[in-house]
């Protein structure tokens, strides 16, 4: 990542160690709790990345900061990212999460705004990356609470629509993960399977739950695909919204 900072021209990084799954003691005292959120059951390397991603948020409040810039230590950045970060960053009263990267699927989201002279759009939906994001003093405050207790994907967490949570992608995206950037078949130096997949110590045992909550998580997924055919989808295209891939600034190999 530091190569990608001096390719965007950002300084001043903090360099944080993840949280080792594979380190005796490293994952006591967390908060998953199976069932109290979208998925009953983690794998080790998954409670050690949520648990990665909450000590920066804690970090960020203990400092006092009103807004931080999160990256996985994976990212390929736009040479535009860090000008579009440092605007955003400046702009922490108008969002909680600010999405910077490219998210490998298809998505719904609202009418284009400007945030400090930088265009972004409304997230409607969870999104399967986090890989690069912003997030405000106060939007680190709600998810350290809502975190308390929680069996999420980060990915998913961060971007699950909440009343109270006012979410962004950067249109276009300024980032992408190593995985989903032809860079990684281009370079030596590169990340190309993260050890969430890779190191079966670590992510073995998954539990799916029981049977009334995989019915009820089919429900759920259900009942928002239909709200969407029954008109919601067109409502939102004729209102500027956007469907399909996020877009990607140029200089990125997607």
């Amino acid at each position: 990542m530091e190569a990608q900072f001096a390719h965007t021209g950002l300084v001043g990084a903090t360099r944080f160690s993840a949280t080792d799954a594979q380190r005796a003691g490293a994952l006591d005292g967390n908060g998953y709790v199976p069932g109290t959120g979208s998925r009953w059951g983690l794998k080790q390397s998954e409670i050690a990345c949520f648990e990665s991603h909450r000590a920066v948020w804690q970090s960020a409040v203990d400092q006092g900061l009103k807004s931080v810039a999160i990256f996985e230590d994976d990212v390929e950045m736009s040479s535009k990212a860090g000008e579009v970060i440092v605007a955003l960053l400046g702009q922490a009263t108008g969002y909680d999460f600010l999405k910077l990267d490219f998210s490998p699927r298809s998505l719904r989201f609202g009418a284009e705004v400007q945030m400090g002279g930088v265009p972004v759009r409304p997230m409607l939906e969870m999104a399967p990356s986090a890989a690069a994001y912003i997030l405000s003093q106060e939007a680190c405050r709600k998810l350290l609470t809502w975190s308390e207790r929680y069996s999420d994907h980060l990915d998913d967490f961060v971007s699950i629509p909440r009343a109270d949570w006012r979410m962004y992608q950067c249109f276009p995206a300024v980032g992408v993960q190593m995985i989903w950037s032809k860079q990684q078949d281009a370079t030596v130096e590169t990340v190309k399977v993260s050890e969430r997949s890779q190191d079966m110590k670590i992510n073995s045992g998954l539990d799916k739950g029981p049977l009334w909550f995989r019915v009820r998580r089919e429900i759920l997924a259900a009942r928002r695909k239909l709200s969407w055919r029954m008109g919601g989808q067109v409502r939102l295209l004729e209102q500027g919204g956007y469907v399909g891939f996020i877009p990607c600034a140029d200089d990125l190999s997607v």
